[in-house]
């Protein structure tokens, strides 16, 4: 009987033992990539730099490089975002007639994607991610003004900053590989519910570079109030691109979009990937990325910053 019952008592506390939670060990590592392109005193790609080059700070404190590469041709996912308000109608064929050579040129191989978004008093997904370049032509043909009785026909309302925040959760942020958008507009804001803040942030949060392309043109405006808002939004463009990692361009009577469009190909073709593991932070926290390379005379644009993944 005592037998028994001792073997009942260590049947009873191997059971509980089994019952008892395990502990598991998590082991993980956050890698913070940045893609960079090196420009020259010129303007032009600076080419075959190595890992010793680049000088990196987070906060302001030096970070070692862990992973580095040279790369050429890449895959892209792209976001061609055209605005279509009052201000912009005059740019708006030769934008279909460029953006048709832009598709052909930057989607060159089955992994090349992109999508097209029209913005005004809405922000609208014209044609949704795709390999086609005939598709994403075909649907430039329909890009079209806002109308409406209530509409003033060159005071109408545009939605950049809701546009950039749409494109970057809803449509390219959950896409793998690089991403970027190039965004066609006069930079003038004048009814979005976002900010400017919180456009770039969208954008950051989706690793998203955003090219920005300004038409310098004399439009129907007077001239005062033209320039007073053609350089108010060369600010704000300049802003969302240089916190992004990419860069303006200006459509001139010597800068046609064509050749814009060519320079933004080369761009996301050759970049500088580079990788390092960053200290840990909370959750949903910013922080600044400082990029550098050889002497002064060259100019990196990358990310200015991250925020830790919730």
């Amino acid at each position: 009987m005592r037998v028994r019952l001792l073997g009942l008592l260590i049947l009873g506390a191997v059971v509980l033992r089994a019952q008892e939670p395990v502990t598991t060990l998590k082991i993980g590592t956050r890698i913070v990539a940045v893609n960079a392109v090196v420009l020259d005193a010129n303007g032009q790609q600076v080419r075959d730099l190595t890992k010793e080059d680049f000088e990196l700070k987070q906060d302001g404190k030096p970070i070692e490089i862990r992973y580095f590469s040279e790369d050429s041709d890449l895959p892209l996912t792209l976001g061609l975002l055209v605005d279509t308000s009052g201000s912009q109608k005059t740019f708006l064929e030769d934008e279909i007639r460029a953006s048709d050579v832009f598709f052909q040129a930057m989607l060159r191989r089955p992994t090349d994607r992109a999508l097209l978004v029209q913005f005004d008093t809405e922000v609208l997904l014209r044609q949704a991610m795709t390999a086609s370049a005939n598709a994403l032509e075909n649907t430039l043909r329909y890009l079209d003004m806002p109308r409406g009785p209530t509409m003033d026909s060159t005071r109408n309302g545009t939605l950049l900053y809701d546009a950039i925040v749409k494109t970057s959760n809803a449509w390219l942020g959950r896409e793998p590989g690089r991403r970027a958008m190039v965004v066609l507009t006069d930079g003038v804001d004048t009814t979005s519910k976002a900010t400017l803040e919180q456009a770039i942030t969208a954008a950051q949060k989706a690793d998203v570079a955003v090219y920005s392309v300004q038409y310098s043109a004399v439009g129907e405006f007077g001239r005062s109030t033209l320039n007073r808002e053609w350089a108010q939004g060369l600010r704000v463009l300049q802003e969302i691109s240089s916190a992004t990692g990419g860069r303006v361009f200006m459509v001139t009577t010597t800068m046609k979009l064509r050749d814009i469009f060519e320079e933004i190909e080369r761009d996301m073709r050759l970049q500088y990937q580079l990788g390092y593991t960053p200290p840990e932070s909370k959750p949903g926290e910013y922080h600044k990325i400082e990029l550098k390379a050889g002497g002064k005379k060259m100019t990196v644009h990358a990310r200015k910053g991250y925020y830790t993944p919730e």
